[in-house]
C-alpha cells in the first residue's frame, strides 16, 4: 500500500489527474511477480479512487471502484481483501455524499457496537486452538496481565474489572500465574465483566469459574456481570468492597468512546471513584479522525492492511474477523468521516492527552513482561514480522514496521 501510494503521489505531482492512473499501469518489465503486479495495480486504483472521492469527483471515482471490484475479493490475498473492504466503504461514502444514504445518528452506531461486541465474544477459544494467536495479541495480553499482577501480588482480596472481557482467556493466564506462585496471600478473586450481552458474559463466567475451581487452591472465586454500555456506567454497579484491591483492564474498547467525549469523561470519573491500583489500556495505534478525509483514509488503510496481512500469515483461509469485524469498522470510519458520533481510533498522543485530563500517569511496565515480548518475537514463527519498542513507558508493537497496537499501564493521582 505504501509503494502504491508513493507511485500515485508521483503521478499526481506531474499534474496528472488521479483518474489517469489507469493509463499508467505497472508492467512485467518492472521485475515484479504477476501476483504482486496485480496487487500493486489494485492498491493504486483504490487510492486513486479515494483521492477522487476527497475532491468529490464521484463519477470518476465510481469508475475506478468498478475496476477495483473486478479483482478485489473478501477471500483473496490480503491486498485484495483490504481493497474489497475499502472500495465498499468508499462506495457507501459516495452514496451518502450524493444523498442516497442518510445518516441516522447514534442508533446506527449503537446497533453496530452491539453487533461487534457479540461477534467478538462469540469467538470460542477453541476456534484458534490449533493456530498461533497473533503475536502482538499474545504480547499485549502478557504485558497487561503482568502489570496487574505486579500491583496486586500482595493483596488478599482482588477485584478485577474488565471493560471488554471477550473470551476471558487472559484471566486464565492470570489465575495460572497466581497458582504457580510459591507463596501468594490471595484469598478471594472477583472478576466483574462489563458489556451488553448478559448471556455471553455468563458463558465466559462459567468457563472462568470452572478453571478457577481446578486451578486456584484455597482461593474463593466470584464472577459478576455488569450489563451496561460504557456510556452509562455507574460506580455502584460493581459492588466494590472496602478491603478489595481494584484493577481495571481495558482491551481495545475505549476507542469506541472517543466519539462521545462527555460520556467518556463520565466513565473515567466512575473508574477514578473506585480508586484502582492500576488501569491497563490496550488500543490500536492509528489516528483515523484527522480533519482531512484523505489523511484519515490513508491512516486507516495502512493500519488495516497490516492487520489483514498478519491475519493472512497466521490464519490463512479462515474467514472469521476479516469478513465481519474489519469490514464493519472500515465502513463506519470511511463512510461517516466527519460525523461527531462515529467511533474512531486514536494514536498515542490522543490517549496521552485524554488521560492527562484525568490526572493519570503512565507507569513502568515490568522488565519480565518486556522480556517475554522479546522472547516471543524471536520465535521462528514470529521473527521478522513483529517488533516492539517503548514510547515513553508505552509498549508499541509493529507488524512489518507498521505500528498497530499498544499496551500501557496507568495510575490515578
Amino acid at each position: 500500500m505504501k509503494i502504491a501510494k508513493q507511485r500515485l503521489l508521483n503521478h499526481i505531482s506531474q499534474k496528472f489527474d488521479p483518474y489517469s492512473i489507469i493509463f499508467n499501469p505497472l508492467t512485467a518489465n518492472s521485475g515484479l511477480s504477476p501476483e504482486l503486479l496485480q496487487d500493486l495495480d489494485l492498491a493504486e486504483l483504490l487510492q486513486a479512487s479515494a483521492q477522487l472521492v476527497a475532491t468529490r469527483t464521484f463519477d470518476r471515482a465510481r469508475k475506478l471502484l468498478s475496476l477495483c471490484n473486478q479483482s478485489a475479493s473478501a477471500t483473496g490475498t490480503p491486498v485484495q481483501k483490504i481493497v474489497y473492504y475499502f472500495a465498499d466503504a468508499l462506495q457507501h461514502r459516495i452514496d451518502r455524499e450524493m444523498g442516497k444514504m442518510l445518516f441516522t445518528g447514534e442508533e446506527d452506531i449503537e446497533v453496530y457496537s452491539i453487533e461487534m461486541e457479540e461477534f467478538i465474544m462469540d469467538l470460542e477459544p477453541a476456534e484458534f486452538a490449533k493456530r498461533p494467536l497473533y503475536a502482538y495479541r499474545q504480547a499485549t495480553k502478557f504485558t497487561g496481565i503482568q502489570a496487574i499482577l505486579d500491583c496486586t501480588i500482595t493483596a488478599k482480596r482482588v477485584h478485577l474489572i474488565d471493560l471488554a472481557i471477550k473470551s476471558g482467556s487472559h484471566w486464565t493466564t492470570f489465575m495460572q500465574v497466581v497458582a504457580d506462585l510459591d507463596k501468594c496471600p490471595l484469598e478471594h478473586l472477583k472478576i466483574s465483566a462489563v458489556g451488553r450481552s448478559k448471556r455471553m458474559m455468563e458463558d465466559v463466567g462459567r468457563r472462568l469459574s470452572a478453571f478457577a475451581a481446578e486451578t486456584l487452591v484455597n482461593v474463593s472465586f466470584c464472577f459478576k456481570t455488569v450489563v451496561s454500555d460504557l456510556k452509562n456506567l455507574k460506580s455502584d454497579s460493581f459492588d466494590v468492597e472496602a478491603d478489595e484491591v481494584v484493577a481495571f483492564y481495558s482491551d481495545t474498547i475505549l476507542w469506541t468512546m472517543l466519539a462521545w467525549p462527555n460520556e467518556l469523561e463520565s466513565m473515567m470519573e466512575v473508574i477514578r471513584s473506585l480508586d484502582p491500583c492500576i488501569m491497563v489500556v490496550i488500543e490500536a495505534v492509528a489516528n483515523t479522525n484527522l480533519p482531512k478525509f484523505i489523511d484519515s483514509f490513508d491512516e486507516s488503510l495502512i493500519h488495516f492492511s497490516a492487520v489483514a496481512d498478519c491475519f493472512d500469515v497466521y490464519h490463512k483461509g479462515v474467514a472469521i474477523s476479516g469478513g465481519f469485524y474489519i469490514q464493519k469498522i472500515i465502513r463506519n470510519m470511511i463512510t461517516y468521516h466527519g460525523e461527531e458520533t462515529v467511533p474512531r481510533y486514536g494514536n498515542l498522543k490522543v490517549w496521552r492527552d485524554l488521560f492527562s485530563r484525568f490526572h493519570m500517569v503512565e507507569t513502568e511496565l515490568s522488565h519480565s513482561s518486556l522480556c517475554q515480548a522479546s522472547l516471543l518475537f524471536e520465535l521462528p514463527k514470529f521473527r521478522g514480522f513483529c517488533t516492539f519498542e517503548l514510547d515513553g513507558k508505552w509498549l508499541v508493537i509493529s507488524w512489518k514496521g507498521t505500528p498497530i497496537i499498544s499496551a500501557s499501564a496507568w495510575k490515578f493521582h
